[in-house]
């Protein structure tokens, strides 16, 4: 416990100042896994025409290019808590941020498709300024796709998906007020217990510490407003531009294979049809995240993605075709 207040402590003055309200520190302080205590304690926020972008950055400096994660629906970076350690620890210099409308990001123009990947390029040039790897992870999957759209986005050198949501688009439309209620029942803590449990092959990762984490950033000032105006926009409808956006593209596909929201049997086919030179792959004993559930092998599999070394034999994934 003194270990813990000692780390919000410190977090009160690393957290980035304008995302960071006192519900959020409040609701920060009832969460116990040490890897979201330090991933909090390591929040910046930079100021770019679109937003004002909450990010994390690992400490790692290379020569390779960087790792550039996107977190998926209605999520946060905290969702890559478990994942920078690792990363870190193999030398992969990556950042990790909030998506607008989403996290802990301001918006300045809107949470629009065009919102996000104005806040991507953005990002890309003003904060990295150098090559990169786009990474997304479920929905995040459809953000690198719009992202890639033209090469509106400059400097992407590869890219990588972890259990890619792109083949099914949109969302259904709805008045306003279905809408904002759909919104609250996001919110809730049974709806997000329940995705925690799908989520994990190993249900006991998707516990009480899991949920509140999880729930963090439903606390951000006109979060509501916002997951409405998303879902009014219409949702990201892809699936005609992923050959397209990737086929020039080095990627690599990191796929749980007990995925029980997207199972592979039925979506992993489509990605190999539209990409057939990327490297699929299982991670083994793992559902929907496998940077949250299996972190060690899918940082492993990143780093020599990003180090320009092939995957190989790697222990805890395996070929998926």
């Amino acid at each position: 416990m003194i270990a813990k207040l000692a780390l919000l402590a410190a977090t009160s003055h690393a957290l980035a100042p304008n995302a960071v309200t006192s519900v959020i520190r409040e609701k920060l302080a009832e969460v116990e896994e040490p890897a979201a205590l330090d991933l909090a304690a390591k929040y910046e926020e930079v100021d770019l025409p679109s937003s004002r972008t909450t990010f994390v950055r690992t400490n790692a400096k290379s020569a390779a290019p960087a790792l550039v994660l996107l977190h998926g629906f209605d999520s946060s970076l905290f969702e890559y808590r478990r994942l920078l350690p690792q990363l870190e620890a193999q030398g992969v210099e990556a950042y990790a941020l909030d998506l607008v409308g989403w996290g802990l990001t301001t918006p300045k123009q809107g949470v629009s498709i065009e919102a996000k990947r104005k806040q991507i390029e953005e990002f890309v040039r003003d904060v990295v300024r150098g090559p990169c790897v786009l990474a997304g992870a479920s929905l995040g999957a459809a953000v690198v796709v719009d992202a890639l759209r033209n090469g509106q986005v400059e400097n992407v050198e590869k890219v990588a998906l972890i259990g890619p949501q792109c083949f099914i688009d949109g969302a259904p439309p709805v008045p306003e007020w279905g809408a904002r209620l759909g919104v609250r029942v996001l919110r809730s803590w049974p709806l997000r217990a329940l995705a925690n449990v799908i989520a994990y092959k190993d249900k006991r990762l998707g516990n009480f510490d899991a949920i509140r984490v999880g729930l963090l950033h439903c606390e951000r000032d006109a979060w509501e407003d916002d997951a409405v105006a998303w879902l009014l926009g219409g949702g990201y409808s892809v699936s005609d531009i992923v050959a397209p956006a990737l086929r020039d593209e080095d990627t690599l596909i990191l796929w749980g294979d007990s995925d029980e929201i997207l199972p592979p049997a039925d979506a992993l086919p489509q990605f190999a049809s539209a990409l057939p030179d990327a490297d699929i792959r299982f991670v083994d004993a793992c559902g929907h995240v496998p940077h949250l559930e299996q972190p060690l092998p899918t940082a492993m599999a990143l780093a020599r993605f990003v180090g320009g070394n092939p995957v190989g034999a790697l222990p805890g994934t395996r070929d998926a075709r």
